[in-house]
């Protein structure tokens, strides 16, 4: 488990500046370009099988496990809320009205880490691992991702 804890710990900084950069870029509703290329560009050479939705901004990645006896899904929710940011930070939002005050950029932050740190470990993983980034606004269905 040290060996784990270890490379989430290595990853930290990574992940809190991905997590910084969409929260300055927050996008409401179900088209969301820049943030669904932000995954698309952390999940570059994982290995996933990375596909993105028809009718939302939506990102599927697939990790294939070294055994494929089982499938889990990891989701998180990437759309933002139109409230305007009062905080002074310095990753505030830059889009007028509009800001990730739910957390969903922390979401797709920790699924990016999660991407991250199994399929640094897929060797050991006895199934396959479905990473899924959705806006909350609608159930998708089978045809939206």
């Amino acid at each position: 488990m040290s060996t784990f804890l270890n490379q989430a710990s290595e990853i930290q900084s990574d992940l809190a500046a991905i997590r910084r950069h969409i929260h300055q870029e927050p996008e409401i509703g179900l088209d969301l370009p820049k943030t669904q290329a932000k995954i698309i560009a952390a999940l570059d050479g994982l290995g996933l099988e990375v596909t993105t939705g028809k009718s939302l901004s939506s990102v599927t990645a697939v990790l294939r496990g070294a055994k494929s006896e089982k499938t889990v899904l990891l989701r998180a929710d990437m759309d933002a809320l139109p409230v305007t940011e009062l905080a002074d930070i310095p990753f505030k939002s830059q889009i007028d009205g509009a800001m990730h005050a739910c957390g969903h950029d922390l979401h797709v932050a920790m699924l990016i880490g999660a991407a991250k740190l199994l399929s640094k470990n897929k060797s050991q993983l006895n199934g396959d691992v479905v990473l899924c980034f959705s806006q909350e606004k609608k159930a998708l269905t089978v045809q939206d991702t």
